[in-house]
C-alpha cells in the first residue's frame, strides 16, 4: 500500500485549526465590550471611542515593538494601500456601530450586522475567487436563523438612519475582512494601527471636553488594549487562514456571549428567546471548524 505523508495532509488542516481557534478568540474578546461599558459611569460613546482607540493604538505598537525587536518605524513605514484601507473599514465600521446604536434599537443593529457573513462571501467570491464552501452556507443560514430568533420580537421599522449605519457597519467589516484576506501574505497589523489613529482622530474632532474619571479612563484603555487590541491581533492572524466568509462567521459568537456576560455580572436576564437564538448561533459557528476537521481526516500509515 502507498504510504501517506501525515505532515503534508495534516499541515493544511492544522493551520485552518489554529486560525479558526484564534477567529473565535476574537469573537469572545469583542463581545466583552457591553461589559466595560456598563462599568463606565460618566464617559460619553465618543469619549470611549477615543480612549479605546488610544488603547488599540498602543497595543499595535506594542506589538510591532515586540515582533521587530523594538523597531516600530520600519513596519509602519511598510504600511502599503492594503493596510490603509483595510485601516479606514475598520474605523468607519466603528463609527457605523455607535450611530446605529443612538438612532435605533438594539435589536435592529444586531439583525442587519448579521448580514456581515452573506456580504463576505459575495465580495470574496467577486474580489478574491474565494468559492464559499456548503458547510458554510449551512453555518451562515443556522447564525441568521439564531440572530432572527434573539431578536425577532423586538425588530422595529423605525431609525431608519440607524439602521442605516448598521447595514453601512456590516459592509465595512465585511470589506475590512476581505481586504485582510487579500493581504494574507503581507504585515496587516499596521491596518489595525490606521484603524486606530482614524477612529480616534475623528472621535477627537467631536468631542468638546477631554477629561473623564480616572476610573472611565483605565477601562476605556483596558478596552482598547484587550477587546480590541488583543482580539485584532488574533483576528489577523486567523485571517491569513481562513475565507472571509468564515472571518465574519466565526466572530458571531459575540452575539450570542455579549448578553450573557451581562447576565452573569449584573443579573440581567436576556430572556428565552436571546437564549435559543444564541444556542443555534453556536450550533452554526461551530459546523464550521467541525465539518473542517471531517473534511480533512487524519491520514493513516498502511
Amino acid at each position: 500500500m502507498t504510504q501517506l505523508n501525515p505532515t503534508l495532509s495534516a499541515a493544511p488542516n492544522h493551520l485552518y485549526r489554529n486560525g479558526a481557534i484564534m477567529v473565535i478568540m476574537c469573537g469572545l474578546l469583542w463581545s466583552t465590550a457591553g461589559v466595560g461599558v456598563r462599568y463606565i459611569d460618566q464617559a460619553t460613546g465618543w469619549h470611549i471611542v477615543f480612549f479605546r482607540s488610544v488603547g488599540l493604538v498602543l497595543t499595535m505598537l506594542a506589538v510591532m515593538a515586540w515582533r521587530n525587536k523594538g523597531d516600530v518605524i520600519t513596519p509602519i513605514k511598510r504600511t502599503n494601500k492594503l493596510s490603509l484601507l483595510a485601516g479606514i473599514f475598520m474605523g468607519a465600521s466603528f463609527f457605523g456601530n455607535i450611530f446605529a446604536l443612538l438612532h435605533t434599537s438594539v435589536a435592529n443593529v444586531t439583525f442587519l450586522l448579521s448580514s456581515a457573513p452573506f456580504i463576505a462571501a459575495l465580495l470574496g467570491w467577486l474580489i478574491l475567487g474565494e468559492r464559499v464552501k456548503r458547510r458554510t452556507w449551512v453555518a451562515i443560514a443556522l447564525t441568521s436563523i439564531g440572530v432572527s430568533v434573539m431578536v425577532g420580537q423586538a425588530l422595529t421599522g423605525d431609525g431608519l438612519i440607524g439602521m442605516a449605519f448598521a447595514m453601512m457597519m456590516a459592509i465595512c467589516y465585511a470589506a475590512f475582512s476581505v481586504i485582510m484576506r487579500r493581504g494574507k501574505d503581507n504585515d496587516m497589523l499596521p491596518a489595525a494601527l490606521v484603524g486606530g489613529v482614524f477612529s480616534m482622530l475623528v472621535a477627537a474632532y467631536a468631542i468638546d471636553d477631554f477629561a473623564i474619571s480616572w476610573t472611565d479612563l483605565r477601562i476605556c484603555l483596558a478596552l482598547g488594549f484587550f477587546q480590541m487590541g488583543l482580539a485584532m491581533v488574533m483576528f489577523i492572524h486567523g485571517s491569513k487562514h481562513l475565507p472571509a466568509a468564515e472571518l465574519t462567521l466565526l466572530t458571531m459568537l459575540e452575539v450570542i456571549l455579549s448578553p450573557i456576560w451581562v447576565w452573569l455580572l449584573f443579573n440581567e436576564h436576556p430572556g428565552n428567546w436571546t437564549l435559543i437564538g444564541g444556542s443555534i448561533i453556536i450550533l452554526g459557528v461551530m459546523v464550521q471548524p467541525i465539518g473542517a476537521r471531517r473534511r480533512h481526516p487524519q491520514p493513516q500509515i498502511f
